[in-house]
């Protein structure tokens, strides 16, 4: 099917055209129409199907030649034919010019002159459309085909036979070394760039694929780079040949296989590396055959340095040079001296220096003469750096996590070979098996050290086994013998004896206080001819010196005295409490001695020796502890009877104290109940007597004598002092039986006080002293007992006035807190001392204790009162000096609570009989 565009604005015209080309196209045709230029240029935009434009040269807005011209910049190959009513031949010539392929008129359009124009321009419209798409998929074959060559980073070569020129691309130029416009090479100037090693065998193997032996060419061979390197490649090709078998041209590629025969030369040089490391423990004779291994496989030189530790003072570790490989032997002692500059400050930048002090590699690639002016220390330096030529060096460390152990050095020179990033891997890959083989060995050696060292402890553990199995038997013999010490020394010679192989005979000595031989025993052979006091005396003795310096001491029995073994070894038996006990010695006659044993006991035999000792002092001191506790023990069971009779004669007296104590609690609860039953029958006729003077004194006064009312005030007056001493004898006895009481009330302190100094004011005036009452405080409400307060005031006020014969006595009142309130009474009478002071609140204790006293009274007033002021919760003071007066001071809280022992029916006013 073909689709042509029409572009007619005269519609007769178009109709026309369209039967003729239904008439004279043979197959299925559409005709689509377009009336202008800007309608044809859309329909060609949206419509890619579009095979043929037929189109009218004059057009409404525009006329053929300029929109042939827009569809040629648009769509170059698309066949335009160009219908007119005109006959210019020129205007014929220019559209042709500008892209026509045909040009028809109107007036000459039949169906068969369209047909022809239509074939012929689809016909090569669709040949270029062909063409073009063969062109663009050769193109993108080509395409595919270098991108692949350039990612196979491989290089091409065309060997024409005939004109023997070489046809190179960039990659190949590039792996020989030569620029890269140079692609066509001379077949000499080819094989000038091959190793010479390899050149004959290329050139055979070319050669036989040129003759037809072989249709493939497959050869590894070495290529000289540029820089002066040689690359290893593989040539792979084939021959064109012609009718008759001969070959025309060789092509093929070169790939450069140089990085995988360094990594098969690298593995294969690790994997011997590696055996050599491992097939010695000897980390030096390693190292050095190491050095000799990477000589000239990896370097033309190489030296191996190890670090030394740290020196005095913190001093930082250096390096120091162990082995040494150069390609040219001669040249080794060269790399020797640069061990010299190994340590000096100026170096620390470079090789050793730089690697010990950053942890990390050191390499440079290409070293020039500035390079060697950067090392080098001073001209001598530069000197052999320039002997030595060097034209690429890594130095690498040997270490184990953070710890450098040493640094591998290597060099090229005569090669001229450049390292690599691969190299230094490479190196640093071999530092580190080095390092790990270097490891080894020393963990090695110290396993052998360490295997050595066990052995040695081993045996000496054994030996101290022995010894300790034998002081423990030794130990077991003497405390089964603590009782008896010349029992106890002969177990312990005959052990020591039979323990010790050297030993002949063993001797043991004690000496007493007055360092004389208290006791010696011995054991062994010829015992019978030892001369003891030729051994132990302390004036002649041979081992008098161990005994009195406490030092062990060999003796050898140069002078062959009679009875005295040829050789004696002795040491101390000495106490930490007792000091110097003893000697311990063992000997030998001289019959039995060998090479062994020529001047000295073996050393192990000398240290049992002194356990022994150590051992015998402690069982002597054991013993001697033993007899004393055993004395002890029998003084300790007469104690235990004498206190068994005195625990008896005790037991008998406790039970006479407790029968006391019972008859004494009845005999006070009999005193009680008297006292309690005298004060009532007591106030009985007492009530009479007061009461009766009272009534004669108030009404038959005036009817009496003067001498009768005396007598009768007497009377009154001596009944109311016994009246109060029957009730200070009751207060006694409840304050003894713990009944005394309290009834507290809320009352004027001032007033109670102020009453009873009146009361009291008469005994005052009978002896002339002035008596005063001074009321210091504010609140003078308090809760106490009234009548206990006015007991206390009438106690102490009384006291003062009988001791006061002139001068004056003052009661103050006063606050000392919210709570508390203080009472004073103060004289200025005898005093007392500070003996009386401290026993005046003791019961029927007076100032005057005799019969004939001046002061008379029962002296329980203060007793009383002391125990009131207790029960009070308050406290009593006194102060006195002698022939001065005496001050009493008493501080009671304001609010006494409540005694839970008073009796409702128990009389609280001392002066009420009943």
């Amino acid at each position: 099917m073909v689709k042509i565009l029409l572009v007619e604005d005269d519609k007769v015209d178009r109709m026309a055209i369209r039967r003729a080309l239904k008439k004279g196209v043979e197959g299925e045709i559409t005709v689509v129409f377009a009336e202008n230029c800007a309608s044809t240029i859309e329909h060609l935009e949206t419509d890619q199907d579009i095979e043929c434009v037929f189109l009218d040269y004059r057009l409404p807005d525009g006329d053929g030649l300029s929109l042939i011209q827009e569809i040629r910049e648009k769509y170059s190959k698309l066949p335009l034919v160009v219908l007119t009513g005109q006959g210019d031949h020129q205007v014929a010539v220019d559209l042709m010019k500008a892209g026509a392929i045909d040009y028809l008129s109107k007036s000459e359009i039949s169906p068969e002159n369209l047909s022809q124009s239509l074939h012929r321009a689809i016909r090569v419209y669709r040949a270029e459309k062909e063409a073009e798409a063969a062109n663009r998929r050769l193109r993108e074959s080509e395409e595919r085909y270098r991108l692949v060559l350039e990612g196979s980073n491989e290089g091409i070569w065309d060997w024409n036979v005939e004109s023997q020129v070489v046809y190179c691309n960039d990659r190949l130029l590039e792996m020989i070394g030569l620029p890269s416009g140079q692609r066509e090479l001379e077949k000499d100037q080819f094989y000038q760039q091959i190793h010479p090693n390899d050149r004959e065998e290329v050139k055979t193997n070319i050669q036989n694929c040129i003759i037809g032996k072989t249709h493939q060419l497959e050869i590894e061979f070495r290529v000289r780079h540029s820089s002066g390197e040689y690359r290893y490649c593989i040539a792979r090709g084939k021959a064109q040949t012609t009718y008759r078998g001969e070959a025309r041209r060789l092509s093929g590629v070169l790939i450069d296989i140089t990085e995988r025969k360094r990594n098969e030369v690298r593995s294969q040089f690790l994997a011997e590396a590696s055996q050599l490391l491992s097939s010695s423990l000897d980390y030096r004779t390693t190292l050095e055959n190491l050095a000799r291994l990477a000589v000239p496989r990896l370097a033309d030189w190489c030296a191996i340095d190890i670090v030394e530790p740290e020196g005095v003072y913190g001093s930082p570790p250096s390096l120091r040079r162990i082995a040494v490989a150069h390609v040219n032997p001669k040249k080794a002692k060269l790399v020797w001296e640069l061990q010299r500059y190994l340590n000096q400050e100026e170096a620390k930048h470079h090789c050793g220096g730089f690697v010990l002090r950053s942890h990390t590699s050191d390499a440079c690639f290409y070293v020039n003469a500035g390079k060697d002016h950067a090392i080098a220390v001073d001209q001598e330096h530069l000197e052999v750096l320039g002997e030595l030529a060097c034209r690429s060096y890594i130095c690498v460390p040997l270490a184990v996590g953070e710890e450098i152990l040493g640094t591998l050095l290597f060099a090229t020179s005569e090669s001229g070979r450049h390292y690599t990033q691969a190299d230094l891997n490479l190196a640093e890959d071999l530092a580190q098996r080095a390092t790990l083989a270097i490891e080894n060995a020393r963990l090695y050696q110290e396993a052998q050290e360490a295997t050595n060292n066990l052995r040695t402890t081993f045996r000496i553990l054994q030996e101290q086994e022995q010894q300790l199995r034998t002081l423990q038997q030794l130990t077991n013999l003497l405390n089964q013998r603590l009782s008896n010490l010349q029992e106890l020394l002969k177990v312990m010679a005959h052990a020591t004896y039979k323990t010790i192989g050297q030993a002949e005979v063993c001797l043991i000595a004690l000496y007493d206080t007055q360092e004389e031989i208290m006791l010696n025993v011995s054991a062994g052979e010829q015992t019978d001819q030892l001369d003891y006091r030729q051994v132990f005396s302390l004036k002649n003795g041979v081992l008098k010196d161990v005994f009195l310096t406490g030092k062990a001491q060999f003796y050898e029995n140069k002078e062959e005295i009679q009875n005295l073994p040829k050789f004696l070894y002795g040491v101390a038996i000495k106490s930490a409490n007792s000091g110097q006990l003893g000697i311990l010695a063992v000997g030998s006659w001289g019959e039995k001695v060998t090479d062994q044993f020529q001047t000295e006991f073996k050393a192990e035999d000398q240290n049992l020796l002194k356990a022994v000792g150590e051992q015998a002092a402690i069982a002597i001191e054991n013993a001697r502890l033993i007899n004393s506790l055993e004395q002890g023990e029998k003084r300790l069971e007469t104690q235990n009877k004498i206190l068994a009779e005195q625990n008896k004669e005790l037991e008998k007296q406790q039970r006479h104290i407790k029968l006391q104590n019972v008859k004494l609690l009845e005999a006070a609860q009999l005193k009680s109940q008297f006292i309690a039953t005298m004060s009532h029958e007591l106030r009985t006729p007492m009530n009479a007597i007061i009461g009766f003077s009272q009534l004669l004194l108030r009404q038959a006064k005036e009817s009496l004598k003067s001498n009768h009312a005396q007598m009768l005030e007497r009377i009154l007056s001596n009944g109311k002092t016994l009246l109060n001493l029957i009730n200070d004898i009751l207060d006694l006895s409840k304050m003894e039986a713990g009944r005394l009481e309290l009834r507290p009330e809320k009352c004027n302190l001032k007033v109670v006080v102020s009453n009873t100094v009146e009361e009291l004011r008469s005994l005052a005036e009978e002896k002339e002293i002035n008596l005063s009452f001074i009321s210091e405080i504010k609140n003078p409400y308090v809760t106490n007992d009234s009548n206990r307060i006015r007991q206390v005031i009438v106690n102490l006020l009384s006291n003062a006035i009988k001791f006061t014969e002139a001068g004056s006595v003052t009661v103050t009142i006063s606050e000392l807190e919210e709570d508390w309130v203080k009472i004073i009474v103060r004289d200025t009478g005898i005093g007392m001392t500070q003996e009386q002071k401290e026993q005046i609140f003791e019961a029927f204790r007076q100032v005057d204790q005799s019969l004939t006293r001046k002061y008379q009274g029962t002296g329980l007033g203060l007793a009383i009162t002391d125990s009131l002021i207790e029960l009070m919760g308050g406290r009593i003071e006194v102060q006195s000096i002698i022939n001065q007066g005496s001050c009493f001071e008493i501080t009671i809280p304001r609010h006494v609570e409540e005694n839970e022992n008073a009796s409702p029916s128990a009389p609280s006013h001392p002066n009420q009989l009943y």
